[in-house]
């Protein structure tokens, strides 16, 4: 890959990490009125919005070797796909458990695109450069949060439209 197609290739890898993020922050402004709403005690609510966390923070180590091992492109997609199969998949839970399970799930989607993208960040970095390629990265995985529970605060206040 030419430099100009690597060039052109970070600011795709940075707009997917962010797409690939911001609908996770999305839900957690209203994951706990979720919860409640299926039945979930303080507690288990607690419990349901940490899930992702829980699962996400080990996966990334496992997960770590296989990004290696079969490169970028196929944990990528199978991250994207994940997320967004959970995405919908939040809409069809009727009980508690059933949201703790998708949020479970939902962190190890997370964690394979997050280790697919950030590994394509420095792949795609000239050497040199890698620290300020990771840089960008960071920004991107600070602004998903950022404006994602933004909106949903603003879609919250005002859910007629």
């Amino acid at each position: 890959m030419n430099d100009t197609s690597i060039k052109r290739m970070l600011p795709l890898v940075f707009g997917i990490t962010f797409l690939g993020f911001i609908d996770t922050q999305l839900t957690v402004p209203i994951m706990r009125l979720y919860a409640d709403s299926l039945g979930a005690t303080v507690a288990i609510a607690g419990f349901i919005i940490g899930m992702y966390s829980i699962v996400n923070t080990p996966a990334n180590i496992g997960f770590g070797p296989l990004v290696d091992k079969f490169g970028r492109k196929i944990p990528l997609i199978i991250g994207l796909g994940g997320d967004a199969i959970c995405m919908f998949l939040y809409s069809l839970c009727s009980t508690s458990l059933q949201l703790l399970v998708v949020r479970g799930l939902h962190g190890l989607a997370g964690a394979v695109l997050g280790l697919a993208t950030a590994s394509m960040v420095a792949d795609y970095s000239p050497t040199e450069k890698r620290g300020k390629g990771m840089g960008f990265y960071a920004i991107v995985m600070s602004l998903a949060p950022l404006v994602g529970m933004m909106i949903c605060g603003i879609i919250m206040r005002n859910p007629a439209g």
